[in-house]
């Protein structure tokens, strides 16, 4: 079984402060196999302590033991003949591979039937409000428009002229976008929202954000914490892929993919 599977197995028997170790691990595997116990403490802000104990929770004899078994697994994300050069200044083609890579690893570890579950309560919603603030307001801005175009209901959260979750009732889902310094602006609309009796859906980069508990459906994102830029390819990747079910399933995948209207034949 490996550190990933064992990571998520334990998950939810974790406290709060194992649960950012794992989190980190999750998020961020390179870190555990490049730096002892006490340096990945320092970066992720715990006690050594609390790294060595989150091994043992998981099953391994300690974090020498857990450093193993991530260093083995990385060995083995690349396909065959995929080498990466990360020592390559001003190389475009290196940061492609880097968020080539960062998006493999999120393909393994998402939770894919939650994924299914938010694209059959989208489809069956009478209307769809999108949230996102700050870094998250351009995930927001561009899946609502793609979706409206799909779905023809679905509206942008503006905070300069909205004055909150009006509609009330399930037939109605708002769907909220919450990274890393997650906006308390958008906590607060998550609780209006279930207060209203809306279906609530989250889209957050760890199991331990603050506006997972009001969610009805929680798709994480699991990225270092802290890296704007890390974030965004994997979450356009995702959202893609959210958007292609959703065209599926009401007939207008010609609508994401119209190449017989755009290329010359």
């Amino acid at each position: 079984m490996s550190y990933i599977e064992k990571t998520n197995k334990h998950y939810d028997s974790l406290t709060k402060g194992l649960k950012k170790v794992a989190e980190s691990l999750l998020s961020n595997p390179v870190l555990f196999a490049t730096h002892p116990a006490k340096k990945v403490a320092s970066l992720i802000d715990v006690s050594e302590t609390m790294v060595i104990r989150f091994c043992k929770a998981i099953g391994y004899i300690g974090f020498a033991e857990l450093q193993k078994d991530v260093q083995y697994r990385l060995l083995t994300i690349q396909p065959p003949g995929k080498e990466v050069s990360l020592n390559t200044s001003d190389s475009f083609e290196s940061v492609m591979s880097i968020d080539e890579g960062i998006i493999h690893q999120v393909a393994k570890n998402i939770d894919w039937d939650i994924a299914r579950n938010i694209v059959d309560q989208i489809v069956g919603s009478r209307s769809v409000k999108i949230v996102g603030y700050y870094q998250s307001f351009a995930y927001a801005h561009w899946f609502s428009y793609v979706l409206n175009n799909l779905l023809d209901n679905t509206t942008l959260y503006r905070p300069e002229t909205d004055v909150g979750i009006t509609k009330d009732g399930k037939e109605h889902a708002v769907l909220i976008f919450s990274y890393y310094r997650y906006a308390l602006e958008s906590i607060r609309l998550a609780k209006e929202a279930k207060s209203n009796g809306n279906n609530i859906i989250v889209i957050t980069d760890s199991q331990i954000s603050p506006i997972v508990e009001y969610g009805d459906l929680v798709l994480t994102i699991n990225t270092s914490q802290k890296s704007l830029l890390e974030k965004g390819p994997v979450t356009f990747s995702v959202l893609n892929a959210l958007l292609l079910h959703i065209a599926q399933k009401v007939g207008k995948l010609d609508f994401v993919n119209p190449t017989n209207r755009y290329y010359i034949q």
